[in-house]
């Protein structure tokens, strides 16, 4: 007997906005991607050529055998099941073999980087246009290196503790196995200079656009209407921060922890600014994009056997 798995996902991606004073997110890409899991003699599961990079899961249904496949509108209330997820991407039965038909890596990584040149362009022309001084250029002067690997550490020990515990905790596990995938096939083929380029695009296009040129617009109209200063600079802060890391919400747990990073990435702007904070995420992202596919490309029982995320 043959047991199907049909998964409809919607992907959103988007990563963080004025410079030492007054607040942009990551390539937003939809794809649509289709899981069956089929009994096979083999151990793991195992992903065909199609690679995407999944940020977003919105809906997951399972159907018996026998029964007609789900609707594109079926489950759009169910969210993730991270059981079946985790099942998917990792399976010490002889049970699993994943398809995953979704855009190339190449394709991604052009996509993803055009999508940060636009970012970071636009920012810059709004600036000029509206009038927001200093512009964003003119606000990536404002560079401290020394402070940027400062506003790094608190990042890089969540990321630690990220992946040195999940397998302890649900949240963590959950973030892990979209990770794996959705993200690490899109990834890994991408090599070193993928990587960077992706960490770079990321760190300045977004900064770009939350901190360079949202913060400082926000921050302007919340002053003209008579909202003091300080007051303004918090609420810039924290609306812009939650919008960084709804944009960001490919779990419950993860809008959490983007929210905070994006808070971060603001104070860092508001205190260093703009250039420092672009420093900082784009190094912790490419650390991040590092240390995740060093620990989670691997396989689930840590002996190196195989990788539960293939080519095949």
């Amino acid at each position: 007997p043959r047991a199907m798995l049909a998964m409809r996902t919607s992907a959103l991606a988007l990563a963080p906005l004025r410079p030492a004073h007054c607040v942009p997110s990551r390539a937003r890409a939809s794809t649509s991607v289709s899981v069956s899991v089929a009994k096979t003699p083999s151990r793991g599961a195992r992903v065909t050529r199609g690679r995407t990079r999944l940020t977003r899961m919105r809906t997951t249904r399972v159907g018996a055998a026998g029964n007609d496949p789900p609707g594109p509108l079926d489950g759009l209330v169910a969210g993730v099941d991270a059981k079946n997820l985790r099942a998917a991407v990792a399976s010490d039965s002889d049970a699993d073999l994943v398809q995953v038909e979704t855009v190339s890596p190449m394709q991604f990584l052009l996509s993803s980087t055009a999508f940060y040149v636009v970012m970071g362009v636009g920012s810059q022309v709004a600036s000029g246009f509206l009038n927001i001084h200093p512009d964003v250029l003119d606000a990536t002067r404002s560079l401290n290196l020394d402070q940027a690997s400062l506003w790094m550490v608190p990042l890089l020990l969540s990321l630690a503790f990220a992946i040195t515990h999940a397998d302890k905790y649900e949240f963590l596990a959950e973030v892990r196995d979209i990770f794996k995938v959705g993200v690490l096939p899109s990834l890994a083929p991408l090599g070193l200079p993928g990587i960077v380029l992706l960490s770079l695009g990321a760190g300045v296009g977004e900064e770009a656009f939350f901190r360079g040129f949202l913060m400082p617009f926000t921050d302007g109209g919340l002053q003209s209407i008579g909202v003091p200063q300080n007051v303004s600079i918090i609420c810039v802060l924290t609306a812009t921060s939650v919008f960084f890391g709804a944009l960001h919400a490919i779990t419950p747990a993860y809008f959490y922890w983007a929210t905070g990073a994006g808070f971060l990435f603001g104070l860092e702007y508001v205190n260093d600014g703009l250039g420092t904070a672009m420093v900082t995420h784009t190094l912790y992202d490419f650390l991040a994009f590092g240390f995740i596919l060093i620990s989670w490309a691997g396989g689930e029982d840590g002996e190196g056997e195989s990788n539960p995320v293939e080519e095949r």
